[in-house]
């Protein structure tokens, strides 16, 4: 028995189709795997991050300070409030300040990003994001909607010094 026959008579269609298949899904599994790696990488690159948000505290807490007694023909003055940061966003809004006074109030979110970016500070668009959540960058009133300035009255803490 020769040819087809024999194919036939060996069930080799079946074991032809069966071998196929294999290498088909084979070959779709290593496509899909090559094509998220980048994505399971940068996972890899953000491990410490993702750890320390799983396991992190309330970012902010206001620090309450004791009232100032007022001298009697003393105006009212405007106590700035405290901000208790981690050491890290203590260092990043630091550098931020120092982008910001090179850059001049008001300023844009993205030159802000494209400076901090070229300073080499890490993960920028993160820090601004909890800034503008904690209100230490707030947008300028009046006719310089867009922009944004620093809040100069809210005193920065590292929360750390505190535990």
């Amino acid at each position: 028995m020769y040819g087809l026959q024999a194919i036939n008579a060996a069930n080799g269609w079946a074991v032809t189709i069966a071998g196929i298949s294999i290498v088909f899904t084979g070959l779709l599994v290593l496509a899909a795997a090559m094509a998220n790696l980048q994505k399971v990488l940068n996972l890899w690159d953000r491990k410490g991050d993702l750890l320390q948000f799983l396991k992190a505290k309330p970012e902010a807490q206001p620090v309450q300070q004791p009232p100032v007694p007022k001298e009697p023909g003393e105006p009212a003055a405007a106590k700035p409030t405290g901000m208790a940061l981690t050491s890290q966003q203590v260092e990043t809004a630091n550098a931020f300040q120092l982008i910001i006074n090179r850059l001049g109030e008001p300023f844009s979110l993205f030159q802000l990003l494209e400076k901090a970016s070229l300073h080499g500070i890490s993960h920028p668009h993160h820090h601004l994001d909890t800034f503008l959540k904690l209100h230490l960058i707030v947008e300028a009133e009046g006719d310089q909607v867009g922009l944004y300035k620093w809040r100069n009255d809210v005193q920065i803490v590292s929360a750390e010094g505190e535990a």
